[in-house]
Formats: C-alpha cells, structure tokens, sequence
C-alpha cells in the first residue's frame, strides 16, 4: 500500500507520468496509477501479467532520476505515501460497510440508481459484473444451478440469489449459518466489514484427500423480497481490507426477481433461485 500511494503522489506530481508509463509498455501500471480501472489491472495481473515488488521500484527509482530529486525529496514523497496510507486506515474508511448506501448495491433490477457503466453478464436473476482475467463456473444443487463462482487471484467467489418470504432476512440467517460450520466441525464468528454483518470462517474441506480448513467471508444483503449471499474463500479472504475486486462483484450485483427461476415454497424463510447460464460469458 505505501508503494502503491507512492505511485499516486508521484502521478498527481507529474501528471504526463501515466502517458510515459504507457508509451512504454507497461499498461498495467499505468491503468493503476491513473486510477481509471484498477480493478481491471489487478485482474491482469492475475491472469500473468507481472509487476511485482522489484518492478515497482524500480519505476519508483526511475522516477526519482528522471525528476532530478535529491535523496530527501525522495524520502519525502515515502514520508507523504506513509502518512496517506495510515490516516485512510486509522479513519476506518477501508472498513467501512458500504452495501446499499446510495453509491453501493447489491441493486434491485428495478432501481433507478443502478449503475449504467459497469458491464454486466446476465445471468437471468443475476447480473454480475465482469471481471477481466477472471474464470467463471455455474453453482449447482444437483441438477439445478443456483449461483456463479468467479475465480480470480487464487479465490473463489459464489454468488446466489433467494427470494425472500418476508424481509429483510439476513440477521436471522447469519446465526444458522454460523450453527451449520460449527456442526460440520468448522469455527465460524460475526464480524463486520466493508460489507456490513458477515461470517467469518474457517470450513473444512477435503484437499487432495485431507481434510483442511478453508477461510471462508460469508457475506449477504437484504434487498425487496430478496437476500444475495456470497461466500469468498482463499488464503486472504478474511483479511480486515476486502479485495476491492471482492467488494465490487457483491455490491455492483443486481438481482431481478421477474427472472427468478424455480418453485419459490410459501412456508420457508429464503427460496434459493435458478440462474440461467449465458451461452457465452
């Protein structure tokens, strides 16, 4: 994260820094410093693309030549990154819950305020933003698909919609999850983050036949007659920052329930919805 802000003083200093960042290959690095699509360049470098610690100072030391500084100059600007960096996370701000705020979703088909910019796959009852560099899997339960998994970063995260009886649902349904883990000999706890009351757990799963425990962010948001519910799992999925990438699939999400799929049972609290998988993705 220092390095990272680093580079965005750096940038808003020498504003044709991202055209010349360019010009030379590395788009990667001039997407993140420009900021105008940094979910997209994380993706890449997912998907191979390198830019790693070294690469990254070694662009901050040829920025550092090219601008003439002296070696205070230099420690200043880190001194700068440092600062901004502590104060956004002493503020709380990269913690706070930001679902269905205004400026968040998960949104409602029929919302006024859903974002037009952010490409989305239809996928019937859900549309979900698409992440470049990411893979996606059809959910199933037995033979009905019920969610989309995206893979991304050495993650996995699945989303499915249910249609809700009667709402909002998601603070009676956190603590019968939390029952099921601890009953499958899991641990799991409340929590809070960025996207408001959440599971954290840890699930045993069977990798390469043993049994292991894997860290699990349960996520979930009431919406009108509905619940999205996603589960991000991998290494850093219970870290107190959530992946931006993370935070944008759940909360540019949107739910139509005029496409839901499936018999919703009058007497449960929370009917699972089929989704409708796209030819192509």
């Amino acid at each position: 994260m220092l390095l990272l802000a680093t580079g965005y003083l750096a940038a808003l200093e020498d504003p044709a820094l991202v055209e010349r960042t360019r010009e030379s290959g590395n788009e990667v690095l001039a997407m993140i410093l420009k900021d105008d699509d940094p979910l997209g360049a994380l993706a890449l470098t997912d998907a191979g693309v390198e830019l790693g610690w070294d690469q990254w100072m070694a662009w901050i030391w040829t920025f550092w030549q090219s601008r003439g500084m002296s070696p205070g100059a230099l420690d200043e600007l880190l001194e700068q990154a440092e600062e901004a960096w502590t104060e956004t996370a002493d503020s709380g701000d990269a913690t706070r819950p930001r679902v269905r705020d205004g400026e968040c979703g998960p949104w409602d088909a029929f919302e006024t305020q859903v974002p037009a910019d952010t490409e989305r796959i239809d996928y019937g009852v859900m549309r979900i933003p698409r992440l470049e560099g990411a893979e996606t899997r059809p959910l199933y339960a037995g033979e009905r698909i019920v969610g989309v998994i995206v893979l991304f970063g050495g993650h996995a995260f699945s989303l499915q919609a249910y249609r809700a009886r009667r709402g909002p649902v998601w603070d009676t349904v956190r603590p019968k999850i939390i029952k099921g883990v601890r009953d499958e000999g899991g641990s799991a706890e409340d929590a809070k983050s960025s996207f408001g009351s959440e599971v954290r757990a840890q699930i045993p799963v069977v990798r390469d036949g043993h049994q292991v425990l894997q860290p699990t962010r349960i996520v979930g948001c009431d919406g009108p007659g509905w619940l999205l519910r996603g589960a991000y799992g991998g290494p850093t999925a219970l870290a107190d920052v959530v992946d931006p990438r993370a935070h944008q699939l759940f909360t540019q999400t949107v739910v139509d329930l005029s496409e839901g799929e499936g018999y919703a049972d009058p007497t449960a609290e929370i009917t699972a919805l089929e989704i409708r998988w796209p030819a192509t993705d």
